[in-house]
């Protein structure tokens, strides 16, 4: 039987097309999609008829789910899906030999990237990872990034943890052996943002692999963009890392954020290093920059380095803007977050300053309209909070 035959006698005969995971088998024994079955099962009630051979079949209790999966179908359909795939490539460039270590031709790269985008819109990763695994082996440098990545995310997407982490090495590796502002420009330059996304995916089930991705993603940033676009990546990026604190914290791994450090320190050095935008956008932008670095040490309890990065944020503000300074909402946001990190640091006096001056700031703040009253109202309950901590004290 040939592969095309084969095709033929594993079809849906409601959507006409190749049966899709999960297949429900009907007693007459023939086979239907489980998403067509449940729209083509509406139109009934005790019972329906088979869309192919007409027998009408009773229902138990009204539900598609009584109808058992065909796990041999959906073997066989997974088994030639891969054939075909082998099939529609040799038969227009020859046997391709995917073991070996040759870069692949452009055009057969354009046509198994075809196959891989194809399977994962329809979020068939099962499917795409043999052929990225391929792809994966017997490309090289810049071209291998994006392969990289899906391949990565279609892992993610499985379940596949071990080996994704694997590739996220994988990935750096590529990344410190090309020059990505050259050869790689036109072909990285949307990198940054999926990296940027499947690190945040990452951090609940590793957030080794996410810090990882973060690094991926910084590298790009760092040599394919400037100006304000660039800022705002790097804000994007140091945003990720305050959610990879927070799951660090859960997991009581607090002290491991130190070898971060240095990391969090390289993205506020490459933001200075920007000089293609103005004195008050730069400022701004290192400010929430720095508001965020030091949620990370908040988060992981280095409350003296969270003081002192949201002290810096507030005199960088007040350096562009003066007195203007208190209509910024990270202005507001920086007393906030310093109070906090003073009460836990059990300095009550200096959270009780912060937070009322982030309340003075948040009642003037103007460029920002969005929670601003249920800000205010939190603010006021941390000053509700401290004040009642000193009534404890006097008491005790």
């Amino acid at each position: 039987m040939s592969t095309a035959d084969s095709f033929d006698d594993v079809s849906c005969p409601i959507c006409l097309d190749t049966l899709r995971k999960p297949i429900r088998i009907l007693s007459c024994g023939h086979n239907l999609c489980h998403v067509c079955l449940v729209e083509y099962s509406r139109a009934w009630t005790t019972s329906l008829s088979c869309p192919t051979c007409r027998t009408v079949i009773h229902m138990d209790s009204n539900s598609v789910e009584s109808f058992p999966r065909n796990w041999t179908v959906e073997s066989m359909i997974e088994r030639l899906s891969i054939s075909n795939k082998e099939q529609l490539i040799t038969s227009s460039t020859g046997s391709v030999r995917f073991g070996d270590r040759r870069n692949l031709s452009s055009q057969e790269l354009i046509q198994l990237q075809s196959l891989v985008e194809q399977d994962m819109k329809e979020k068939r990763f099962d499917d795409a990872i043999p052929i990225l695994r391929r792809i994966v082996r017997s490309v090289e440098g810049h071209h291998k990034i994006n392969h990289v990545i899906n391949l990565v995310r279609c892992l993610f997407k499985t379940d596949q943890m071990e080996e994704a982490k694997k590739f996220c090495k994988d990935l750096q590796s590529t990344l410190n052996s090309v020059n990505v502002s050259s050869a790689a420009k036109d072909i990285c330059k949307n990198y940054d943002v999926e990296l940027l996304q499947l690190a945040e995916d990452f951090i609940e089930k590793d957030y080794k692999s996410s810090i990882l991705l973060l690094r991926c993603a910084f590298k790009i940033i760092v040599t394919l963009h400037s100006g304000e676009q660039k800022l705002d990546k790097l804000i994007y990026t140091a945003f990720r890392m305050i959610k990879v604190a927070e799951e660090m914290s859960r997991q009581n791994n607090r002290n491991e954020f130190k070898s971060q450090f240095g990391f969090m320190n390289e993205i506020i050095d490459d933001m200075l290093r920007v000089t293609d935008v103005d004195f008050k956008t730069k400022c701004q932008k290192l400010a929430w920059c720095l508001k965020h670095k030091a949620s990370c040490f908040k988060y992981t309890s280095f409350y003296s380095q969270s003081i002192e990065d949201n002290k810096q944020a507030i005199l960088l503000m007040k350096a562009a803007f003066g007195n203007d300074a208190k209509f910024y909402r990270v202005v507001g946001q920086c007393y906030n977050n310093l109070g906090a990190a003073y009460e836990d640091d059990k300095q009550l006096m200096e959270a009780e300053t912060s937070y009322l001056q982030a309340k003075h700031v948040y009642e003037a703040v103007t460029d920002w309209n969005d929670d601003k009253q249920s800000s205010i109202g939190l603010t006021e309950n941390n000053l509700k909070r401290i004040s009642d901590q000193y009534h404890n004290y006097d008491h005790s």
